[in-house]
């Protein structure tokens, strides 16, 4: 335990930490929002005026910014985040919300292996066992099978962890860019957006007639809730590292249960529940083991 209190939430760690909590419960906020809206607008319609909003939110700062450093890196972080977006608010017109998001959150697996292989950050032993064990929860959530197939269920499952495995790499992008402040943040958070607008355009130009002004107020809720998700998710991967960053985002799956049973899709299943239960009590050991073997690690340097 005295390893989980001083190596997890010490310094700068604990705010990236918070910021990554609000980022999270931000993006579940997101996500019930898009089920709310349902049907009235498409996955397009909802993709672009979320990132019509964040522009103009970004931009409303009135904040100086210089040209892209890194506009390769911001394009593949765009096309990551735009594809993971368009997957995710799809997969929550097919399945329960609360299964969504649970699927969703391999993304800290995705993020860990990427930033491994091209970010040069540690993968432990702990982090890798605790990777495995997440893939038997997963399947626990997902439950494929022909009958799923045929229903169409196992295809929303698909899309939800389709969207995970992409945001983790969406994630590990925005870590590089973040790392020693390499990219403006304004550019960060634009990339995304700037991305997606011209694949959603034509749906949201021929859509735009037939809202009422509820839709309009929802889809103005799914732009706040996506920027304060896009903010802090920035900071807190500034001061953590990719695999540590997104692993604090598990938090959503409980916000996305209380959030997708007030909207009247019940609690879920025994299965579903044992499944996220092992995703996040294996990756949380993870964590632990990980700064437990820090601690050593720096000890042993002060002794010698």
């Amino acid at each position: 335990m005295k390893g989980m209190g001083t190596g997890m939430f010490s310094g700068s760690h604990a705010v990236g930490y918070a910021y990554m909590l609000i980022s999270t419960t931000s993006f579940t906020g997101m996500a019930a929002v898009s089920k709310i809206i349902g049907l009235r607008a498409s996955t397009h319609e909802k993709v672009f005026w979320r990132s019509l909003l964040s522009i103009l939110f970004t931009l409303s700062r009135g904040k100086a910014f210089a040209s892209p450093k890194r506009k390769w890196l911001l394009l593949l972080r765009g096309l990551c985040g735009h594809i993971a977006l368009s997957a995710y608010l799809e997969s929550l017109d097919r399945i329960p919300l609360a299964e969504a998001v649970f699927l969703g959150k391999v993304h800290p697996m995705a993020a860990a292996i990427l930033s491994y292989i091209f970010l040069g950050e540690a993968l432990s032993m702990a982090r890798a066992i605790g990777i495995l064990v997440s893939f038997f929860g997963v399947t626990m959530i997902s439950k494929p099978s022909w009958a799923g197939l045929v229903s169409g269920d196992l295809f929303g499952h698909f899309l939800a962890l389709l969207a995970g495995a992409l945001s983790g790499a969406a994630y590990c992008c925005v870590r590089c860019l973040s790392r020693n402040d390499s990219e403006d943040e304004m550019w960060t958070l634009l990339a995304l957006p700037l991305v997606s607008l011209p694949f959603c355009a034509k749906d949201a130009w021929f859509g735009a007639a037939k809202h009422e002004a509820s839709t309009w107020a929802w889809l103005l809720m799914l732009g706040l809730c996506t920027q304060l998700g896009q903010v802090f998710l920035v900071r807190g991967l500034k001061v953590l590292p990719a695999a540590s960053g997104t692993q604090a985002m598990y938090f959503g799956t409980l916000s996305g249960v209380v959030l997708g049973s007030a909207l009247g899709e019940g609690l879920p299943s025994l299965e579903t529940s044992l499944g996220a239960v092992l995703i996040i009590t294996s990756l949380q050991l993870a964590e632990s083991a990980e700064s437990e073997g820090s601690e050593c690690s720096t000890h042993k340097d002060k002794v010698k």
